[in-house]
């Protein structure tokens, strides 16, 4: 069942079919050569980049989660080449807070913490949701790096469940998505191309499941992914 209704099915089938011709078409230049040497790394990251663009939209579409999980993995192994957690750090947040929802095992989950411990960024988010794996990371010493919206989590992580609940809602419905107004795809989904691969609030997912909210009252909230945090009650 589609998880996200600001397109239909239909819209999401054409999007991923899209990008995977894109990466079928790139690897084929790769294997004949016909990439500039100067452009190959360009190139494969951009292959990796549609692969995550395939991942979330999968999600977005009502895909099974042991498809997602394959797919997520795939990305994962490749992680370590081809991203930079100092130039992209909403996909490395992303990923971590998927991968935390999906109980990913710990030698994929030991890839992105080596991706976030070596940058030069201490992240009072990124290193709270290690944390919850490696308990030998410190956060607290830590700030929000990146304030619009994230340093509004500390209000759900600082509080007592029930109070954490509300503030996340609140994050949710008043905070997330103008707090994003600046990332290239705010507002993807009005344009003309087949562009929006859907929009996710995959951190609070993982707050959520870390802080073992009851979470009911967010069921059906827009960009809150409910039954990520809940999958394995979930058929897939």
């Amino acid at each position: 069942m589609i998880r996200d209704y600001i397109k239909d099915e239909l819209y999401f089938k054409e999007y991923i079919a899209q990008q995977k011709q894109r990466i079928e078409k790139f690897q084929l230049k790769l294997d004949a050569n016909e990439v500039a040497e100067n452009r190959v790394f360009a190139v494969k990251e951009k292959i990796e980049a549609l692969k995550f663009q395939i991942l979330v939209a999968g999600y977005s579409s009502g895909e099974r989660f042991g498809t997602l999980k394959g797919q997520y993995e795939e990305i994962v192994a490749n992680m370590a080449d081809f991203w930079d957690v100092d130039a992209s750090y909403s996909d490395i947040l992303w990923m971590l807070s998927i991968g935390i929802m999906l109980e990913i095992d710990d030698n994929s989950f030991d890839l992105l913490k080596d991706l976030v411990l070596q940058s030069e960024e201490q992240d009072f988010l990124l290193r709270y949701l290690i944390h919850y794996r490696d308990r030998d990371v410190d956060f607290m010493s830590s700030q929000f790096l990146h304030e619009a919206p994230y340093m509004y989590l500390g209000d759900v992580i600082n509080k007592d469940q029930n109070t954490a609940v509300i503030s996340l809602k609140n994050y949710l419905t008043e905070k997330w998505y103008e707090g994003n107004a600046d990332s290239g795809w705010f507002d993807i989904h009005n344009e003309k191309e087949k562009l929006y691969y859907g929009y996710w609030s995959f951190e609070s997912g993982a707050i959520a499941k870390i802080m073992d909210l009851d979470d009911d009252v967010l069921k059906g909230v827009p960009f809150y992914p409910y039954d990520l945090v809940h999958y394995k009650n979930s058929e897939g």
